[in-house]
């Protein structure tokens, strides 16, 4: 299993057997991603049911697009800049814009709650 996983996989090509070697990647997700192909990106992995930002920034370093393997480097070097420019957010925890969405809104709330009660305790006053 660690052989396979230091060499390329081709997203194209790669049986499920060969997917689902790779760590995070189990049979159904394997189906998933072979439904889903043919592929031009690797970010287009994204629209596979089960595959988020985070899990594909944890594959990408295991996958190529069947393209050399300097080319595929430089894909991949490429794309880690925005990578760890996104492992900076603030909620890299939620994988879904949803969850983000709704814990930035309870954040929100939360202040107005807070100036509120500090608006009427100063009124009292």
């Amino acid at each position: 299993m660690a052989e396979k996983q230091l060499s390329l996989l081709d997203v194209n090509a790669a049986s499920i057997k060969e997917l689902t070697a790779l760590n995070g990647i189990g049979e159904k997700l394997a189906q998933e991603i072979i439904n889903h192909r043919p592929y031009h990106n690797l970010k287009d992995l994204i629209d596979v049911p089960g595959i988020s930002e985070t899990k594909l920034a944890t594959l990408t370093p295991f996958l190529t697009l069947g393209k050399s393997k300097k080319k595929a480097s430089a894909l991949r070097s490429s794309e880690k800049e925005p990578q760890k420019h996104a492992e900076t957010e603030t909620f890299v925890f939620l994988e879904d814009r949803n969850e983000r969405q709704d814990a930035l809104l309870i954040i929100f709330g939360g202040f107005i709650l807070g100036l509120i009660i500090l608006f009427l305790r100063r009124s009292r006053e």
